[in-house]
């Protein structure tokens, strides 16, 4: 998949996400091959709708593999094309071919590239403002869900789905506790909601005067994007604790291990 927030190459995005997603799986029939996991997102399940606004709290409810996709609205291209790509897949499934099992990460932990996770938290921690959301996020380590991608080939259920999440926590709250791991005090802001959506909303103008003058450029920051804060993206992995036998391990030591550079386990520390 393209993993991007960008609301600008729909085209691209529909032709990785989706077409890559249904080409693969023609191919998969045409070879013969018995089974076909589909690794989508949370994203294409959709999200908890906030009812305490900018407060903090518990989520209303943990979103589960029921959960009615209510983010159509959204003119957001990854969630859209990603939510599309199951849609697409499962009829491609009603006309006979490879059993169908889709995995839904949620957002993964890993390390990057350069191996120095620690260094770059400590750069962005030391900025002068930190903004402090009370939305509540679901992130889970890449070793955890890896290997559950292969178990959902081998005992998923054909059809079904599954979430890999884990430990659910509000953006704020994941700033302190990585301050700490960092021995850096934050400054954290509570930002207005009333000026993010005027932000949003001022971006929203200057992407469209960009776009009548016919200059191309990335778009990043649009209203729709303000709109996810709407939303609690908050998970159960029950389904997938109870058939497939998932233990995700505790956010503090996914967390701990990728802040001290010491997550190993990946290609870059077998």
């Amino acid at each position: 998949a393209w993993v991007n927030i960008r609301q600008d190459r729909l085209t691209q995005f529909t032709g990785i996400n989706t077409f890559g997603a249904t080409n693969l799986y023609q191919a998969a029939k045409a070879a013969g091959v018995k089974r076909f996991v589909q690794v989508s997102s949370v994203a294409a399940i959709g999200a908890v709708l906030r009812t305490i606004g900018d407060s903090p709290g518990h989520p209303n409810e943990l979103a589960d593999e029921d959960h009615e996709f209510n983010l159509r609205h959204l003119q957001i291209p990854y969630i859209l094309t990603k939510r599309a790509a199951e849609e697409e897949l499962m009829k491609l499934t009603a006309n006979g071919g490879p059993e169908l099992v889709i995995v839904n990460p949620s957002i993964m932990m890993a390390p990057s590239r350069t191996g120095d996770d620690r260094g770059k938290a400590i750069k962005r921690f030391n900025r002068p403002l930190l903004p402090g959301m009370h939305n509540w996020m679901n992130l889970v380590d890449i070793r955890d869900v890896a290997p559950m991608i292969v178990t959902a080939m081998l005992r998923g259920r054909p059809g079904n789905r599954y979430i890999l999440g884990g430990d659910n926590i509000t953006q704020r709250d994941l700033i302190l506790r990585v301050s700490a791991i960092l021995k850096i005090t934050p400054h954290v802001w509570s930002i207005p909601r009333g000026l993010v959506d005027f932000a949003g909303w001022c971006a929203g103008k200057y992407h469209d005067f960009r776009s009548k003058s016919g200059a191309g450029h990335k778009v990043s920051f649009y209203p729709d994007i303000v709109k996810l804060l709407d939303y609690d993206w908050a998970y159960s992995s029950q389904k997938a604790r109870t058939e497939l036998g998932f233990k995700p391990r505790a956010l503090f030591v996914s967390m701990k291990d990728l802040l001290t550079n010491d997550f190993r386990g990946t290609y870059l520390k077998p």
